[in-house]
């Protein structure tokens, strides 16, 4: 397995432990805030609806930068396969700007 692949399994790994550890601790507070605390219905609500918002940014920041990283790897793999399929003098042109 490459060096890539197993970066690429460990930000994925953890990534998911943490939503599954955010998704635990709203669903505990849930049950538990209305049977242990002074906590009114619409206390709750407002309390999981923030901390779901956050979970959600913080979701969808992860996978975005993860998706707009493999875009980019692969737009600079066909950029090298495509300077690689050009004479050299032709690449030097493109490489210098010209």
């Amino acid at each position: 397995m490459s060096e890539s692949n197993v970066s690429d399994e460990l930000k994925f790994g953890g990534a998911m432990w943490i939503v599954l550890f955010g998704l635990v601790v709203i669903a505990c507070l849930a049950l538990f805030l209305p049977v242990y605390g002074d906590w009114k219905a619409a206390d709750i609500t407002t309390l999981i609806g923030s901390l779901t918002t956050f979970l959600g940014t913080v979701v969808g920041a992860f996978l975005g930068v993860q998706v707009g990283a493999a875009g980019k790897a692969n737009a600079e793999n066909v950029a090298r396969k495509a300077l690689a399929a050009l004479p050299p003098d032709s690449a030097r042109l493109v490489l210098d700007g010209h």
